[in-house]
């Protein structure tokens, strides 16, 4: 990786960034799979939570389910990622890159694969602006 880094220009952060979103959809993609095979594909809750007397913790199984019959956790990586790109937000773009990496887990790939790269590319944008910014206060002193 750093033998591609030294000969692209501006490039000297992306190891970093890259790492970083390695790491983001590392931590989102566990998270997702223990709520996906320990929440939603349990046979043994179908039954529990359909029950009149059903555990407080089915409504949040619920919530999940609706979430990705109606595509939420994608629309909200896209959502994330335009925010990210219009307010120049590393916070954003983090998010995109969390969510959609969830949403691609539970179900909806689409539009939470959009989200996802929007987010990267955001990242990695953001990273070569403040790059030049240092660069650029650096040759003023």
């Amino acid at each position: 990786m750093q033998a591609l880094t030294r000969r692209l220009p501006g490039t000297k952060g992306f190891p970093r960034t890259l790492a970083g979103i390695a790491l983001t959809v590392l931590v989102a993609s566990a998270a997702a799979t223990a709520v996906r095979y320990g929440l939603i594909e349990r046979d043994d809750l179908g039954p529990v939570c359909d029950a009149l007397s059903a555990p407080r913790w089915c409504t949040l199984r619920m919530l999940v389910i609706q979430g990705f019959l109606n595509d939420v956790y994608g629309r909200a990586s896209v959502a994330l990622a335009a925010l990210a790109l219009w307010r120049r937000s590393a916070i954003g773009a983090w998010l995109a890159v969390a969510v959609g990496t969830g949403g691609m887990v539970l179900y909806t790939f689409t539009w939470s694969g959009v989200g996802v790269l929007g987010g990267a590319m955001m990242l990695a944008r953001l990273q070569g602006q403040w790059r030049e910014d240092r660069e650029t206060k650096q040759d003023a002193r």
